[in-house]
Formats: C-alpha cells, structure tokens, sequence
C-alpha cells in the first residue's frame, strides 16, 4: 500500500505544470486545461475547490457578461503564476514530506517542520482562491448561482454542497 501511495506522489511530482503563462496573452485552451489537470491533483489536499476553471469552461451556460469575463480573465492574467508556483511548491514538498517520513535519518522534529512548511504554503493558495471566490461571490447573480449549481451536478465534490449554498442575489457589475 506504502508502494502505491509513494507512486502516486511521485507521480504528482513529476507533473508539476511550469508557470509559463505570458501576461500579455490569455490562456490558450490547451493551457487551461493543463492547469485544470494539475488543479484537480492538489484538490483532494486542500479545502477550498476551484471555481474559476469550472466558471471560464461554461461561461455560456452560466450567462456571464462581458464585464464578468473580463473580471475573472484580469484575476487569472495577474493570479496564474504564483498560483501555479505555489501549487507546484506544495506538490514537491508533499512528495519530499512522503519520502522523508520514511527515511529512518529524518527526526520527528524535521517532518513536524516540513509540514508546516506545506501548511502555510496551502494558506497562501488559499488566499489566492480567497481573491478569486470574492470576485465570483461579488459578482454572480442568484440566476447565475443556480446555472453553477446545474454545471457542477456532475462532479460529486461539490455537488453535494451547492443544496446548502445559500446565495444572495447581487447586481451583475456594470
């Protein structure tokens, strides 16, 4: 079992996504999805899920303004590299975590020491996807909540929250 588990942190090491994103340019499609694959490695360890892949994918169906779409394309153009940073960060370190909680020369101390190291770098993807739930929260309408509610009825994780999801109808930004 140790075998399969050392396997798959391995495997998590060993696609971590470059953040290559250009500034100047957003993301192509391909891209995106790349990002969206190593975003789905990370979600299972963290709290909070990412919305913004789910948003920009079906922004039709969600009936997002322009406004809207370039809102959450500023957010990801100023976001996309440290985010990626940090999340190829916190996959290395939880991959060395792994490796280094069996080695027999690495004390207690030092494993207590790495994990709050993996700890505080999940704080600061936290923030990140903080400033990004903001600009969703701020900016969806109750319609709009209700046609995310529809997108995610697919995916488990966050299906079962959106019926205790209590959404506050907001003016869409001008």
């Amino acid at each position: 079992m140790k075998q399969i588990g050392l396997f798959f942190a391995c495997l998590f090491f060993c696609t971590a996504v470059p953040a290559r994103h250009n500034s100047e340019h957003p993301l192509s499609p391909e891209d995106w999805k790349e990002v969206m694959d190593k975003v789905v490695l990370l979600e299972g360890s963290g709290l909070m899920p990412t919305l913004l892949p789910t948003i920009m994918r079906n922004r039709d169906i969600l009936q997002l303004t322009d406004e809207q779409v370039n809102s959450f394309r500023a957010w990801r153009k100023n976001n996309y590299t440290n985010m990626v940073n940090v999340m190829n960060e916190i996959i290395e370190k939880m991959v060395q975590f792994r490796v280094d909680s069996l080695s027999p020369d690495v004390s207690a101390g030092q494993l207590i020491a790495s994990q709050s190291e993996i700890q505080e770098l999940q704080r600061q993807l936290l923030i990140i996807k903080l400033s990004c739930r903001n600009l969703v929260v701020k900016s969806f309408t109750a319609a709009q909540w209700e046609n995310f509610a529809f997108v995610v009825a697919d995916n488990p994780r966050l299906a079962s929250l959106m019926p205790q999801v209590k959404t506050v109808s907001v003016e869409p930004l001008h």
